[in-house]
């Protein structure tokens, strides 16, 4: 069983791992650059005590790290947070992804600050963008030429999800 819990020290491997990735991190839209385990425990304090924040480790049924999942820039006024989610190549595919939303979009209800999640995918991630629609989330727009990965420019598409039903 996939659970969403906080990070603890034991996870810095597999999460320096995750963070070190290039693949990964280019499919997350980041600029990577190397990460230390000091640098992953730093990061790690940051995203837990951002108050604009929910951070979670995705943990496979061993209770091992296969990834995060977090909620950045949560706006109180206009009630969105940007919603983003990691999992480890060699995990994907396992129902982690879609279970760790789950579980983040009931905390996120839960949370009382958010009516909806946005998140950014690049446009050639069928699979990303085919978990998300099947996990409520609708595409609204793309960026065009808007990530500049190793191999040239990439289009993002913006997806949303609301909390509940829609007004």
């Amino acid at each position: 069983m996939t659970t969403c819990r906080p990070p603890s020290e034991a996870d810095v491997p597999a999460l320096a791992a995750l963070r070190n990735d290039l693949p990964t991190q280019y499919a997350l839209l980041a600029s990577p650059r190397p990460n230390t385990h000091d640098d992953v425990r730093a990061w790690l304090a940051r995203r837990s005590s951002d108050p604009a924040g929910l951070f979670n480790v995705v943990a496979d049924e061993t209770g091992a790290a296969v990834g995060f999942i977090q909620i950045v820039g949560i706006d109180d006024r206009s009630r969105y947070g940007k919603f983003g989610i990691a999992i480890d190549e060699r995990r994907r595919g396992c129902g982690h992804g879609r279970a760790a939303i789950e579980q983040t979009l009931d905390a996120a209800r839960r949370d009382g600050r958010l009516d909806k999640l946005v998140l950014y995918v690049a446009a050639d991630n069928a699979v990303a963008i085919a978990l998300y629609r099947a996990t409520g989330f609708r595409e609204v727009g793309v960026h065009r030429r808007h990530y500049f990965a190793p191999d040239g420019w990439r289009d993002v598409v913006v997806m949303e999800r609301f909390l509940a039903a829609a007004p």
